[in-house]
């Protein structure tokens, strides 16, 4: 492709250095997030909690032994989801109330944390998330249109 610039197309190219600006900040804050992602659980009020936990490699998601294991952190979890924005239970109304950025973050969560149970699957976890965070059938395909994207389906 030959680029052309002349005079009457310097709005587009102004245009572009602003979406670059733009999409650069957003970038910026992704990055952030990823660095500063769960720094409560190094916490005195999270920590110790997270650590007598254990493995959880032999958990199965959503199963009977993983909402038990949710019971034993609950304090923790308490502080947890009210300093990170990222967990639908930082919200009065959760996934409803979240921003954008909370979303991906969210959404990179789920993804990573499929690698510390049982069988993890992200497939199966926006479904059982669905029912879980009470999201439409909409929001779940656009979760599933995410994880395609960045090629983590």
């Amino acid at each position: 492709m030959k680029w052309i610039v002349i005079k009457e197309n310097w709005q587009t190219t102004k245009h572009k250095f602003q979406i670059i600006k733009y999409m650069t900040k957003v970038c910026y804050k992704l990055m952030k997030r990823a660095i500063v992602h769960d720094f409560s659980k190094y916490s005195k009020e999270e920590a110790p909690h997270f650590a007598a936990a254990g493995q959880t490699k032999d958990i199965q998601y959503d199963s009977p032994e993983y909402k038990e294991s949710l019971k034993k952190l609950e304090s923790a979890l308490r502080h947890h989801y009210a300093k990170n924005s990222h967990h639908p239970q930082h919200f009065k109304n959760g996934i409803q109330e979240m921003q954008p950025l909370d979303i991906i973050e969210m959404l990179v969560d789920w993804k990573a944390s499929t690698t510390r149970y049982k069988s993890g699957n992200v497939k199966d976890s926006i479904e059982i998330n669905k029912k879980r965070f009470k999201y439409s059938e909409q929001v779940r395909k656009n979760f599933e249109k995410f994880y395609i994207e960045i090629k983590a389906w």
